[in-house]
C-alpha cells in the first residue's frame, strides 16, 4: 500500500490552518523529546524541569500534544534550552 501524502496532518486536520498548527506542535514535541528523554525520565524530573503538573508531565511523556498549545510547548522547550528562541 502506498500513501499519496507528504504530510499526515493534511489528511487528519480539519483545515489548512489546523494542519500547520498540528505540524508545529508535533515538531516542538520532537525537539522536547530530543532535549529531555520524556519516555524514560521520572515524572518528578519532568515536573521540575518544565514546571508542569504531574498530569501534564504524563501527557508530555505519552506525546499527547493536543493537550497543549504551541505557545506552551515553545515555553517548555525554552525552559529546557534557554538559548533557543
Amino acid at each position: 500500500m502506498t500513501l499519496n501524502y507528504d504530510n499526515i496532518f493534511d489528511v487528519v486536520s480539519e483545515s489548512p490552518e489546523q494542519d500547520l498548527l498540528d505540524k508545529e506542535c508535533s515538531d516542538l514535541m520532537i525537539q522536547i523529546h530530543k532535549t529531555l528523554d520524556l519516555r524514560n525520565a521520572p515524572i518528578k524530573t519532568i515536573v521540575q524541569a518544565l514546571g508542569v503538573t504531574p498530569a501534564q508531565a504524563r501527557n508530555l511523556a505519552n506525546g499527547i500534544t493536543e493537550k497543549f498549545t504551541s505557545y506552551e510547548l515553545q515555553t517548555f522547550l525554552q525552559r529546557l534550552s534557554p538559548d533557543i528562541n
